[in-house]
């Protein structure tokens, strides 16, 4: 039906669109914009930030709106209500900000994490549509899967924006990577489990008993690596504070660096038999896009640990990670589906 085919669509692009969310997370973090935006969900009061410092300093005969702030005294002050500022600074109309003590403005960083905020905003517009047609499908069919699937989109949906609060909130003392990682990590796999329950019905592919234990392995690897990197990211912003020499930080590094990159031996290895095994079958591109995608994400990993860790190269090394969990999981659906027309 047309429905089920917009609903379709919706969880192809809220999937296509989750990686540049998440791409765009990576690169707020790369470049220390965390706390560009020391407020959520506004930046610095404004539905649209400034994009110099001067509307950030109190000026006089200025009407301010709630919530708005300026930057004084190395301090974030709160307009409390709506004002006109006199001559000089009035402490009775502000408030000093009572949850961080963060007041730097960086147009650079300030932008960098408006856009991660828009992407996410953008985001959800599709997921919310995908959960709003697959209700429909459930009253129409009974789908109780679909729109449990999609519900849970939009549910962790809401929690990664309610963890980024907290990180924001806590001026980012919250060691909250892996969480955001775990959470992403759901809503993947929610919007592939909606495509897979409403998807056109595949040609089988040879009964090759092999492919569900290897996509599962590639599934469990690929969760096993990106969490240790979540892990190493951390040790990374630690090494970072204590210097700016990126040639430093691989050796400040400890032993779960070396645990990652040494499980980059097993992923090569899995990768590549799953392809050798899919390389005849119905399903053989999807071989060929795994064996691309893990090349692309070892080479990335290769180029942070030997070549001074360049900025650019964290993003896309989380990228291919979290492209290549998504088509591991899209294996282990397309090789039980296999199975099953097999027998």
């Amino acid at each position: 039906m047309k429905s089920d085919l917009f609903l379709r669509r919706s969880a192809r692009v809220s999937l296509v669109l989750f990686f540049f969310v998440i791409l765009a997370g990576s690169i707020v973090r790369t470049t220390g914009s965390g706390m560009g935006c020391p407020d959520w969900p506004k930046c610095f009061g404004y539905l649209v930030p400034p994009v110099s410092i001067d509307p950030l300093l109190f000026q006089p005969d200025h009407a301010y709106e709630a919530g708005q702030m300026v930057v004084r005294h190395d301090t974030l002050w709160v307009a409390r209500a709506p004002f006109t500022s006199g001559d000089t600074f009035n402490g009775a109309d502000w408030l000093k900000y009572p949850k961080h003590d963060y007041a730097t403005f960086n147009a650079l960083q300030t932008w960098i994490e408006y856009i991660n905020r828009l992407a996410t905003a953008v985001f959800a517009i599709p997921v919310l549509v995908m959960a709003f047609l697959a209700f429909r499908r459930w009253r129409r069919t009974g789908d109780t899967a679909t729109m449990a699937l999609a519900t849970g989109a939009v549910i962790f949906i809401g929690f990664e924006a309610w963890l980024g609060k907290l990180v924001v909130d806590g001026n980012l003392k919250t060691s909250s990577i892996t969480l955001h990682m775990i959470g992403s990590l759901v809503i993947i796999l929610c919007i592939i489990g909606v495509l897979n329950r409403i998807r056109v019905a595949e040609q089988p592919g040879p009964d090759d008993r092999q492919l569900p234990g290897l996509a599962w392995m590639g599934v469990a690897l690929a969760i096993v690596q990106i969490l240790l990197g979540t892990q190493v990211r951390e040790e990374i912003d630690v090494a970072a504070v204590a210097t700016d020499d990126r040639s430093l930080w691989v050796g400040m590094l400890g032993w779960i660096f070396y645990i990652h990159r040494s499980f980059s031996l097993l992923v090569i290895a899995i990768a590549g038999y799953t392809w050798y095994r899919l390389r005849q079958g119905a399903h053989r591109s999807w071989g060929n896009a795994l064996l691309v995608l893990v090349g692309m994400e070892v080479l990335a990993g290769v180029v942070l640990a030997y070549l001074d860790m360049p900025a650019f190269m964290q993003p896309l090394h989380l990228l291919f990670a979290v492209m290549w969990f998504a088509l591991s999981v899209q294996l282990v659906i397309l090789s039980r589906v296999q199975i099953h027309k097999a027998k």
